[in-house]
């Protein structure tokens, strides 16, 4: 008969116990916490997935926001720059028209002095054909030399009013 050996008998017995209670208490344990993390990592995959594709929408958000804002602030300087050149328009007419007008007075200011050293002329004049008359008049002169007085007075006359225009000038 054949001898069997109880001591490999029993060995190989607990060798089945002990993948038994390897496979119940480890394995199984094991492949769950594997499975459990391979489904936590799908998990944040798809969770990242999800965040990028919500940042890829704010991105275009964004660019499409920048576009528009852009646009804007090109029409707000084009507006500006118009802005800038009525105001620009307005402020030369307003300079324009304030030196014309000051033109304008200056204009009238030099006419009534003008007037006036005329007045102030025929005046003079006046007075000295007063003058050299009642002086031929008094003295009874021959004509050679009522030509000299009266040529003589109206070179004072003309010396008087020039001396008078230059007097105006200068204020």
């Amino acid at each position: 008969m054949i001898k069997v050996d109880w001591s490999i008998i029993f060995q190989i017995i607990n060798f089945i116990i002990l993948v038994l209670l390897l496979v119940r208490f480890l394995f199984k344990p094991v492949v769950q916490a594997l499975e459990n993390r391979t489904q936590h990592i799908e998990e944040q995959i798809s969770a990242a997935e999800a965040q990028k594709k919500a940042a890829e929408e704010l991105r275009i958000k964004l660019e499409e926001e920048e576009k528009k804002i852009q646009e804007k602030y090109l029409e707000m300087v084009e507006q500006a720059n118009k802005d800038a050149a009525k105001l620009k328009e307005n402020i030369i007419n307003e300079a324009y028209q304030e030196a014309e007008k000051i033109k304008k007075e200056y204009e009238k200011r030099a006419q009534k002095e003008i007037e006036k050293l005329f007045s102030q002329l025929r005046e003079e004049i006046v007075e000295i054909v007063e003058i050299a008359v009642v002086k031929v008049l008094n003295s009874q002169i021959t004509p050679e030399i009522q030509t000299q007085l009266i040529d003589q007075l109206l070179g004072e006359a003309v010396s008087q009013i020039e001396a008078q225009m230059e007097l105006s000038y200068e204020k």
